[in-house]
């Protein structure tokens, strides 16, 4: 492959994760909900890809790394609050109340991506992050919107949405440790136990709800391993 067109791979798919982000704020504004949703959630899958492969072939750049953060703006920060948006206002359920919240979320994310960009790169991924990703905030935002789109029964209360939403926000900017995926699965065998987990409350519920239910349990673990492991730094010698 030429050495050209290799050093730029990384771009390439930072590039596509942008362009799903635009046409996911594109779906939504058309109504087309689910496939906004879906993009978005695509638009996760390549972001994941584009920093792995930079440190894999040793791609990195300062480029690289503005293009990703003003990507994952757009991708996590904004077409998910438009997702939200127009999934209440199709149901009838928009307020104008919900804008500074909305405002909360994308301030909350551009904080986090600045903060990251001034921190030194990692190594690898299986480090813990300084407060929660714009990507996974963006992720766990858009199953929320995709989960009461395709559960039956009553619609979510807006203060569930509103929760979330400061609940993301909060996270984001605080400095709590997010552990790598792989703390949460010290033992192959807790692959099983997850896979059970998420087939059961695909049964139950959706697909999209299963797998929010998880990513939330994954949020939750981190906020209270940080709060008791400064607890137990707070009283030791």
């Amino acid at each position: 492959m030429n050495i050209t067109l290799k050093q730029y791979i990384p771009n390439y798919i930072t590039f596509i994760s942008l362009g799903l982000g635009l046409v996911s704020i594109v779906f939504s504004i058309q109504g087309q909900i689910l496939l906004a949703g879906m993009m978005i959630v695509t638009a996760v899958i390549f972001d994941s890809f584009d920093g792995f492969i930079a440190r894999r072939l040793r791609l990195e750049s300062p480029f690289g790394m503005e293009l990703d953060s003003l990507t994952d703006m757009v991708c996590f920060g904004v077409a998910p609050v438009v997702l939200l948006s127009q999934h209440l206002h199709l149901q009838d359920r928009f307020t104008y109340w919900l804008v500074p919240l909305f405002l909360i979320q994308v301030w909350s994310g551009a904080f986090r991506l600045a903060r990251f960009n001034l921190q030194p790169p990692k190594e690898s991924s299986a480090g813990p992050s300084l407060g929660l990703t714009i990507s996974l905030s963006g992720l766990i935002l858009t199953l929320m919107v995709l989960s009461d789109l395709t559960q039956a029964g009553d619609d979510y209360p807006l203060a569930v949405f509103i929760g979330l939403i400061l609940l993301l926000s909060f996270s984001m900017v605080s400095r709590i440790r997010i552990p790598a995926l792989a703390w949460f699965v010290p033992h192959w065998a807790l692959y099983i136990l997850y896979g059970l987990a998420l087939v059961a409350l695909t049964i139950w519920y959706s697909i999209f709800t299963a797998v929010w239910f998880i990513w939330l349990g994954i949020l939750a673990a981190s906020i209270l391993k940080h709060f008791i492991q400064g607890s137990h730094e707070e009283v030791s010698p």
